[in-house]
């Protein structure tokens, strides 16, 4: 299982992009799909050099390796393909929660989920599907989770023009808000 909260034995921690849809409250299940040539999935390639059938296959993941370009283009290449869920293995051992997989600018018209996994989850899944028979690999199904974090406050940073009348005026008339909600927000 992929997911945002707390990782359990059989739970693969993940970090979602802030581009593309991501289906909050929503469960997705698939198969996953990893080509060790296409794995940076930086450039595009046609359904027929890689091996996923969109039609029959029940709902198709892939992963791809972070680096060489942006998250953007991975995810826009796997979108192309057809797949359902973008997965990203990170290419260093560091908390994914921490790591912001950010829109290039380029992002807008993405239509699928994407996440980051951690480097050994990663590492862990590709070494599984590289042994795997096929007859296995028809049996592995994964199912993302698209939990939204629920916190008792929010930590908030306004950025504005020092010399905008309008965001001085924002902010005189904000404080009154900022003061109903007490403790649920910090800035």
């Amino acid at each position: 299982m992929l997911t945002t909260t707390r990782a359990a034995d059989s739970t693969i921690r993940a970090n979602y992009a802030n581009f593309g849809y991501v289906p909050y409250g929503q469960t997705i299940m698939g198969t996953m799909h990893f080509f060790p040539e296409y794995e940076s999935a930086c450039t595009a390639v046609s359904e027929e050099e890689i091996k996923i059938d969109v039609k029959s296959d029940m709902t198709p993941f892939m992963m791809a390796r972070r680096g060489d370009c942006s998250f953007v283009t991975k995810v826009r290449n796997m979108e192309d393909l057809g797949v359902a869920v973008a997965v990203i293995i990170d290419n260093r051992s560091e908390l994914i929660s921490e790591v912001l997989m950010s829109d290039d600018g380029t992002g807008g018209g993405i239509r699928i989920p994407s996440m980051l996994i951690g480097r050994e989850d990663g590492n862990l899944l590709v070494n599984w599907l590289a042994k795997a028979t096929d007859e296995e690999k028809e049996q592995l199904v994964l199912m993302c989770e698209f939990v939204m974090p629920e916190y008792s406050n929010v930590a908030v940073d306004f950025w504005f023009t020092s010399s905008s009348d309008r965001a001085i005026d924002f902010l005189e008339d904000f404080t009154r808000i900022d003061q109903s909600l007490g403790d649920l927000i910090t800035f």
